[in-house]
């Protein structure tokens, strides 16, 4: 009987992730130092910028693909893949979402404040 040796990794492997390593200490501390004002006054000022049309480009190519993925994913089977793609799709709404919101409620309170009458309402 001849045994075969099965070679065996030496390390289990582990998914690289630049995202952990990217959270230095100076980025948190960043991250800290910023009002949740300051953070909304940021992403408001986004939306005229070249980031921010790249940002909605990164959502309209990514968008399909997990639609995609929602679609042709059996339930029954896989499961955890329907609402891993479901998370990433709210991420994504989200982010964009939020900022849009940030600038149209500006929009709409100067609409209100010009509506009224110098008077005020009772």
């Amino acid at each position: 009987m001849n045994k075969k040796k099965i070679d065996e990794p030496k390390q289990a492997e582990q998914a690289v992730s630049n995202v952990r390593s990217y959270f230095t200490k100076e980025i948190v501390d960043k991250m800290s130092e910023m009002s949740a004002k300051e953070m909304e006054s940021t992403l408001k000022a986004m939306v005229s910028s070249r980031e921010w049309i790249a940002l909605l480009k990164y959502t309209s190519m990514r968008t399909p693909l997990l639609d995609a993925t929602l679609r042709s994913t059996n339930p029954t089977e896989n499961p955890h893949i329907i609402s891993w793609s479901q998370g990433a799709m709210a991420g994504l709404c989200d982010i964009e979402n939020y900022i849009i919101d940030l600038n149209s409620s500006k929009q709409e309170v100067e609409e209100e404040n010009t509506n009224e009458s110098p008077e005020g309402k009772i």
